[in-house]
């Protein structure tokens, strides 16, 4: 009865806006989902549970990731941080080892390596491509440093990347970079993560491809893959209610970004799907809590979702490129800088972030109002979306206080004959 209810309650509402001419805005999630990526969900609801650990496709995501990415090794994790957490174990840091990391990041980034046993130190970030800032590391770097920590935010590749590189190769300092915004970007070249020792990315549905939840390791070193291997092989599969919520969840993404037209099979879907969807982040997670399930490789269903993806993912790249074209002119006429593109790289623009007024990201209502846009406001903390403090970074403070993000994918960015 409750379940009817909420399906009346759901299908009044669309009636309503429907009515009114309401156009919901341009979302910034799960914008990769096709109808044949839906197709795949609804199938693998309909098989055995029995075959959603089947190791066979894991296996063939895997190759298919690194043989795009041009990497020579590739393990599948159910979320990013927890590819993290692999790359921390490959490196075979300790417990007293210290790592630097950007004061400016996800919690989950935070908690992989409070989860080792390892100690993080913060450095300031620029805020050209918000990346780690090369003289902020320089000044944080100890006896005790053994890694630092590269990442690229919404999907440009950072300022100081090659002079980072070269500052880790003289001090025999490893490098885990984080990929997890700018999966297929380029640097003079090649893909970022193959510049490091070993890399991550993130397949969960606010990223750059989508398996709803979802992470990729990735090595050209033999020894380090063979530690990522072990690791692998550590980790067990999702609980089956995981796996066909994330399932469920890739249905109604799709519906909700690409069939908002069709209002009222959302409703139906809900009804026939459930109401509750996949959370990126437990709220344990957020406390800095790890949870019972917390290593966990990626389920077949998922490695499905995975394989129709990837070869999307640079015609995607592609059209946010393009649309971030509609935002650099927003800044030049509205008098904010854009973010820079390092000479020599291609950037995904996973999101458009510029600086504005700290006002204009407390209320984001103006977006959607002038703009017709969902706006992104990645980070509103320091370890988003955790309020532990950092200290001694004033440029990743002020990123807080006025960095938003705006949409790089329309509603109409989909499948087309790029990819025949």
């Amino acid at each position: 009865m409750k379940r009817l209810a909420t399906l009346g309650i759901e299908l009044a509402r669309g009636a309503l806006n429907r009515a009114k001419g309401m156009v919901p805005p341009v979302p910034l999630a799960a914008m990769t989902l096709d109808e044949d990526d839906a197709a795949i969900a609804k199938a693998w609801l309909m098989q055995d549970e029995g075959r959603w650990n089947d190791a066979s496709l894991v296996n063939e995501f895997e190759q298919l990731f690194a043989d795009w990415n041009g990497s020579h090794y590739a393990f599948a994790f159910s979320a990013g941080r927890k590819a993290l957490s692999a790359c921390i174990y490959a490196l075979g840091l300790r417990r007293g080892d210290e790592v630097i990391i950007p004061g400016y990041t996800c919690v989950v980034v935070q908690n992989a390596f409070d989860f080792s046993g390892v100690r993080t130190t913060y450095c300031d970030i620029e805020l050209d491509t918000f990346g780690p800032d090369l003289a902020s590391i320089v000044a944080s770097i100890t006896p005790q440093t053994k890694a630092i920590f590269i990442q690229h935010l919404y999907g440009l590749v950072c300022r100081d990347y090659d002079a980072i590189l070269a500052l880790a190769r003289r001090h025999g300092i490893k490098v885990i970079e984080d990929c997890a915004h700018a999966t297929g970007a380029r640097f003079r070249g090649r893909r970022i993560g193959s510049f490091s020792d070993v890399a991550f990315y993130s397949s969960e549905w606010t990223k750059v491809f989508t398996t709803i939840l979802g992470g990729m390791a990735v090595t050209n070193d033999p020894k380090i893959a063979d530690r990522l291997a072990r690791f692998a092989s550590r980790c067990a599969s999702p609980a089956p209610k995981i796996i066909e919520q994330q399932l469920r969840t890739a249905i109604l993404a799709f519906l909700r970004t690409k069939r908002f037209k069709q209002w009222w099979r959302l409703p139906w879907a809900h009804f026939k799907y459930g109401f509750e969807e996949t959370v990126a982040m437990p709220q344990l997670e957020v406390e800095g809590d790890k949870p019972d399930d917390y290593l966990t490789r990626i389920a077949a269903p998922a490695a499905a979702l995975g394989l129709s993806q990837v070869p999307k993912i640079d015609m995607y790249n592609g059209a946010r490129r393009r649309n971030a074209r509609v935002w650099d002119k927003w800044c030049d006429e509205n008098g904010y800088r854009k973010p820079m593109i390092l000479p020599d790289s291609e950037p995904t623009f996973l999101r458009y972030p510029v600086l504005v007024e700290s006002i204009r990201k407390i209320n984001t209502e103006w977006a959607t109002r002038e703009l017709g846009v969902s706006l992104g406001v990645w980070f509103k903390t320091n370890l988003h979306p955790s309020i532990r403090p950092v200290q001694n970074c004033p440029n990743a403070d002020r990123a807080v206080a006025q960095c938003i993000n705006f949409p790089c994918l329309n509603r109409d960015d989909s499948i087309s004959d790029e990819l025949v």
